[in-house]
């Protein structure tokens, strides 16, 4: 087959992945996006090729470009290289995977390893993209049902990873179907019968757990809460507003929203812009009449009127250290070393009660990837919140204490991209979080998808989790998720509102939220076997060769 028909598989394939993709709406497409790919390799394998992994990658590539290009396109929104870059450097990664899964197929000549291999192949490279320097899992396939979620309601057992192993097999099964049609037409009808079966099996089993989910929500300890839109343009107005200026503007959303009985109060991120010194807020001792600081008596005087008040505040903070006390410390004169975080603070009656550092930061926007190998790059960066070096980051998900009706509760709070990592949001539960929030500043990608998308991924985060879910972005969508991850209120884009919302404190925990990404830990061991079976297959073949030759 000439080259450019094979490209034209692989293209295929990135138009199906593409459509499948919210806000395109097509997601049940995503069970035929990788066959392309699969026969692609078969057109490959039947040319013998010597260079197996080379030519893998090389004829996948195009395809996986063209879904990164069309689907996360709005990353240039903010920095044109940076989108670029994320599109063709994780399409590499992708074409990396496909090109090792087809080398493995020219060496293992036992048929049904090559779906075992390729599930594990790709399970654990989303897994990775999941937890290295350079995460980037927006794309991990499971991802694709946050706008359909009463599909996969199992996700609370297996988590999104599970998603992905479910459209692996259906995809190698209806693959199947089609080259066994061709070769061995007795054999089409069981297929045909396997994928039916696996494609509606799941679905109802769904549909079972929904029914069940709404029923045993638990609705014996509600909590009122506001849900904060301020709608602050991230471009020239966010630093050009004094944090006190910001901090009324909140006030003055909420205030047709609050009572007595108010427990929550959720704003987004860098809802107050302008760097707080972090033990200056724990201790108290800050002038209260500076412009960075005002902002706080005057939440002050509203939890004042309102004592069960509890704001979840966007913050941007600094520590200041005598020596460089972390990686990220950046040294700004001969004496005094600096660490700036994205951080969630929780201000009440008792003022600082608590805070959170994002711990999952952007690659190259956030942080720099492997500091002590690029370190000398960090003056590069470009950050969102004009801080010219990596942040700091937590080493833990911390939740927040607050009273509703009499009962202690705990609050969980993801910080923008960090509620699209399952495992993360699920040690918030694991911490005692009963009721999850995510707060985020989704205006730097405007009106695009990237918003879109982002807000349909929490979700997922509640149906793996059954926890209510309160986001608040800057811009838009802010909106109130149940457990089983219906959205209950949205907001509109560009709107400066708030919404009112009861919702419940759960307290049960999914085995998803207790157990994690269990499944990459089977994904990861069968990922080695393969490799050291394929090596040993590979060895063998050469050999063989060899002694033939020389025969």
């Amino acid at each position: 087959m000439k080259w450019y028909k094979l490209i034209l598989f692989s293209l295929v394939s990135g138009l199906l992945l593409t459509f499948s993709w919210y806000p395109h709406g097509l997601p049940f497409l995503i069970f035929f996006a990788l066959i392309p790919m699969f026969l692609m390799s078969d057109h490959l394998l039947e040319k013998g090729s010597k260079v197996a992994l080379w030519k893998g990658l090389i004829f996948s590539y195009p395809g996986f470009v063209l879904w990164n290009a069309l689907t996360t396109y709005w990353i240039c929104n903010t920095t044109v290289p940076g989108g670029i870059a994320a599109s063709v450097l994780n399409a590499l990664l992708m074409s990396m995977v496909f090109g090792l899964w087809h080398c493995c197929r020219k060496y293992v000549k036992h048929s049904w390893t090559h779906p075992v291999l390729f599930a594990a192949f790709w399970i654990s490279f989303e897994y990775l993209h999941l937890n290295w320097d350079l995460t980037w899992p927006w794309l991990n396939l499971g991802n694709v049902f946050a706008v359909c979620p009463r599909w996969v309601q199992w996700y609370s057992v297996t988590g999104a990873l599970g998603g992905t192993f479910w459209i692996i097999a259906l995809n190698f099964l209806m693959y199947c179907i089609l080259v066994h049609q061709r070769i061995y037409k007795t054999r089409a009808w069981g297929l045909a019968a396997a994928f039916l079966g696996c494609l509606i099996i799941p679905i109802i089993w769904s549909a079972c757990l929904y029914k069940s989910t709404l029923k045993n929500i638990d609705k014996s300890t509600p909590i009122e809460a506001v849900v904060v839109q301020p709608n602050t343009e991230v471009w020239e107005e966010e630093y050009s507003l004094t944090n006190t200026e910001e901090a009324q503007r909140i006030l003055d959303v909420t205030r047709p929203f609050i009572n007595d009985k108010t427990n929550l109060v959720v704003c987004p991120e860098s809802s107050i812009a302008h760097s707080i010194y972090l033990k200056a807020l724990q201790t108290g001792e800050y002038p209260k009449e500076s412009p960075s600081y005002a902002c706080f008596p005057l939440l002050d005087s509203s939890i004042a009127m309102y004592p069960n008040l509890n704001f979840i505040l966007g913050l941007s903070t600094y520590d200041v250290y005598d020596h460089k006390a972390t990686i990220t410390a950046k040294q700004m004169d001969a004496i005094h070393f600096m660490d700036f975080y994205n951080t969630a603070v929780f201000y009440n009656k008792n003022q600082y009660s608590g805070h959170y550092h994002k711990s999952r930061l952007v690659p190259g926007v956030e942080s720099l990837p492997f500091p002590k190998v690029f370190g000398f790059l960090s003056d590069m960066l470009v950050n969102l919140g004009g801080v010219s070096s990596s942040l700091g980051k937590d080493t833990q998900q911390r939740v927040f204490s607050f009273e509703a009706n009499g009962n202690l509760l705990k609050a969980g709070t993801a910080i923008c991209y960090e509620s699209i990592y399952g495992e993360l949001v699920g040690h918030f539960v694991r911490n005692g979080a009963n009721v999850l929030t995510v707060i985020t500043n989704d205006s730097w990608w405007k009106d695009t998808p990237g918003h879109k998308q982002h807000f349909e991924m929490a979700r997922l985060r509640a149906v793996e989790t059954h926890r209510y879910v309160l986001r608040a972005a800057n811009g838009g969508f802010s909106g109130v998720i149940n457990p089983a991850g219906d959205v209950e209120q949205k907001t509109k884009y560009e709107e400066r509102t708030a919404l009112h919302a009861t919702v419940y404190a759960q307290h049960d925990m999914t085995f998803y939220a207790k157990h994690g990404d269990y499944l990459a830990v089977i994904a990861m061991v069968l990922t080695a076997a393969g490799l050291l079976y394929t090596i040993i297959c590979g060895f063998l073949t050469i050999n063989k060769k060899r002694k033939n030759s020389i025969a």
